[in-house]
């Protein structure tokens, strides 16, 4: 019984709180000449075509979890932190290219 608090606690400490990318467009200043630059075009539309598939992780976690206790649990989590890095990893292009100083906010 002990073991799924601590089951919980490791699936909450591997989420990761990434933005979502088509949060982090919506957040530019339109009026940054970057913008409208062709680099930016590109990213924005990768950003709102980004899918979190978060139905397809729910599904490999409960089909996994009827074959082996929280190995679903386990298997959503993995899931979920490469779908965590993937978002970090658009955000930052996303700023790069939409922005004319993406490092201003981390000074």
């Amino acid at each position: 019984m002990r073991s799924l608090p601590c089951a919980a606690l490791a699936v909450l400490m591997l989420s990761g709180c990434a933005t979502a990318p088509h949060k982090t467009v919506a957040g530019l200043d339109r009026r940054d000449p970057e913008y409208r630059s062709r680099d930016c075009r590109l990213v924005r539309r990768e950003a709102t075509q980004f899918d979190e598939n978060r139905n397809g992780r729910m599904i490999v976690a409960v089909a996994a979890n009827a074959v082996v206790p929280f190995a679903g649990t386990a298997a959503g989590a993995a899931m979920a932190k490469v779908n965590e890095d993937k978002k970090r990893d658009l955000n930052q292009r996303v700023r790069g290219a939409c922005i004319s100083d993406p490092l201003a906010r981390r000074r």
